[in-house]
């Protein structure tokens, strides 16, 4: 299963290289931070951190055969933010510029003196969370 899961994302990433975009919305991030994955997976190689509030592209993607996507995997879009292209998971973006923790209280968070490897990691945090309804009854 591991290796059909390699080879999926492999095919996918390589499937984008001969696609065309088409800038769908911006939309902002609405986690305290997050990242831009290289892959659809949330345990995928992350391209750069971001922080609440961040505008991101979200694009459509037509690959070859004038097949169109907008969501990959289990809840990826594929967005843009700076210089990085890569996949992020949908509910983490917003179409209004969220009211972030970081600006209700900016003095509180400075005092944090958070280093880069902190903001990465609790980016990471912010990935692995499972989120939705309990089933149990």
């Amino acid at each position: 299963m591991k290796k059909f899961l390699i080879l999926f994302l492999f095919i996918q990433s390589m499937a984008l290289a001969n696609t065309n975009l088409k800038l769908l919305k911006i939309s902002y991030l609405k986690n305290i931070f997050g990242h831009i994955h290289q892959n659809a997976s949330r345990s995928s190689t992350s391209l750069t951190t971001l922080s609440c509030g961040h505008p991101i592209k979200v694009y459509e993607v037509t690959n070859k055969a004038g097949k169109k996507f907008t969501v990959f995997g289990s809840g990826f879009f594929y967005v843009s933010a700076g210089n990085y292209y890569g996949y992020m998971q949908s509910h983490f973006l917003v179409d209004k510029k969220p009211n972030c923790f970081q600006k209700k209280f900016p003095k509180f968070f400075d005092e944090l003196s958070l280093e880069i490897t902190d903001l990465y990691y609790w980016g990471r945090l912010y990935d692995q969370y499972s989120q939705g309804k309990s089933t149990v009854k």
